[in-house]
């Protein structure tokens, strides 16, 4: 309350006082006659938008010396190899038998088959799709590697990377999220050593997840292979996983 009475006292104090404006004078540096008028800019008359014509006088008449026009780093630095960077990318992918893709694309010379069948036949050759296999596959095709990797990101039954021997499908649809599918996950997450969606370092098994099984009643439930199991609870799970690995000689992480 003492500090309500001293504030309101320094401002009725301060009330009767005029207030003091400092003005102060603006500066504008003079251009020079050569310059007033001269900044346009060009029409381009295909999209209609303004560009600037490159005649330097921004450069020239800035106050605080910021504008480079045709400005040259001091620094050279080397422009990237595609085809270097391509070569390294693939390098760093797994040993490929590119024999195996030669069915493949003689079936699609021969039927005319579509992209997606392609795709799908090079996968079931692989297990996945190596980087090497989708190049030739554009190659010979003279479909666009960002095509195909459109298709292949937009339809979850391809794989970029290579998978385990046993797949681990955790159904994660409606039924199957609400019964406690997380959970499950988190424990495979745990006794596997690995993240969703990657594979064991043996190379034993992949955990993934998938939209729905059609198995609601049985929720939450997993696929290992062609095996199903409902009804899961975290303990559960680790108990199956745990003998299956053990079965296989698999190793955590």
């Amino acid at each position: 309350m003492l500090g309500m009475f001293k504030a309101m006292r320094t401002t009725l104090r301060h009330l009767p006082r005029k207030p003091i404006t400092v003005q102060y004078p603006e500066e504008r540096p003079a251009l020079p006659e050569r310059s007033r008028g001269l900044f346009r800019v060009v029409i381009d008359p295909v999209s209609g938008e303004p560009r600037c014509r490159a005649c330097t006088l921004c450069e020239t008449n800035c106050p605080v010396q910021v504008i480079r026009v045709n400005y040259e780093s001091k620094y050279e630095l080397p422009l990237p190899n595609a085809a270097r960077v391509a070569d390294a990318r693939i390098d760093l992918q797994p040993p490929v038998d590119m024999k195996l893709l030669k069915p493949v694309l003689d079936d699609w010379r021969e039927h005319g088959t579509g992209l997606i069948a392609v795709m799908q036949n090079t996968q079931e050759q692989y297990g996945y799709l190596p980087r090497a296999a989708i190049c030739e596959i554009s190659t010979q095709t003279g479909v666009s590697l960002s095509q195909i990797y459109g298709v292949a990101s937009f339809y979850n039954q391809f794989r970029l990377s290579p998978i385990g021997k046993y797949v681990i499908d955790v159904c994660h649809g409606t039924a199957c999220h609400v019964a406690g599918a997380p959970l499950i996950t988190a424990a495979l997450e745990e006794e596997l050593g690995v993240d969703e969606g990657k594979t064991t370092k043996d190379m034993l098994f992949t955990l993934s997840s998938v939209a729905c099984m059609g198995a609601c009643s049985q929720a939450p439930v997993m696929r290992i292979g062609d095996e199903t199991y409902g009804n899961l609870t975290p303990d559960r799970t680790r108990k199956i996983i745990r003998d299956a690995m053990a079965k296989v000689g698999a190793v955590k992480g």
